[in-house]
């Protein structure tokens, strides 16, 4: 067997906020609740679900802002395009994208920060720091591998064998072709999958939508 790749990482899923102490920012989302403090009586910024946005080749963000905080989730390397068999490399780029989707709704773009300040945490626990600019909540890299057809169930069964650490222990999925190291954790999660069902999958579920478009 040959492991072979592009070796170059992309970005395939990023959690993005920011928040805008002024406030004033239109409301998006799908539902809103307005709060109220109980006991002091004071107006509290409104709860507000998440707005679905669907874009074409059945991709999809999500995006949301409460007046004081804009938050965007999704894979700005899929968003639009057909496939992301090779995606943004950079930062700046996924922005770029995430930020040309908030313009839509007249809401601030994603800045970086310039400083940084220590934020207020209850006593006894570890100090953070918090910027002027976005926050990343959560991001995905990812990296193609050639093993040869035929081959991705039996690699990936092989690297399920494998610990990464002493805490990161491998969960391998009944299908043979995903493998987990660290599922549940907050911090890190590796994942080993053939993406060829990925694509399968999106490829029927077109061709569900074209057919249903061909017989209405």
């Amino acid at each position: 067997m040959l492991l072979t790749g592009f070796y170059l990482y992309f970005i395939d899923r990023l959690f993005i906020q920011q928040d805008h102490r002024e406030g004033g920012l239109p409301l998006v989302g799908r539902h809103v609740i307005e709060r109220i403090d109980l006991e002091s009586g004071e107006k509290l910024p409104p709860s507000v679900d998440q707005k679905i946005l669907e874009g074409s080749h059945s991709t999809k963000l999500t995006i949301r802002c409460d007046g004081y905080r804009v938050r965007v989730e999704g894979n700005p390397s899929r968003w639009q395009r057909q496939d992301n068999l090779f995606g943004l490399t950079t930062l700046d780029e996924c922005v770029e994208v995430y930020n040309h989707v908030l313009a839509k709704y007249d809401l601030p773009p994603f800045t970086k920060n310039t400083r940084l300040k220590h934020r207020q945490t209850p006593d006894g626990k570890t100090s953070s720091y918090v910027g002027n600019g976005a926050e990343i909540t959560s991001i995905d890299w990812t990296q193609n591998l050639s093993v040869g057809q035929g081959s991705e169930q039996p690699f990936i069964r092989g690297m399920s064998s494998m610990s990464l650490g002493r805490s990161m222990k491998p969960k391998l999925y009944p299908d043979g072709y995903s493998c987990y190291w660290g599922e549940g954790s907050e911090w890190l999660l590796i994942k080993l999958y053939a993406k060829l069902l990925s694509y399968s999958v999106t490829q029927k579920r077109t061709q569900r939508i074209v057919m249903k478009v061909k017989n209405t």
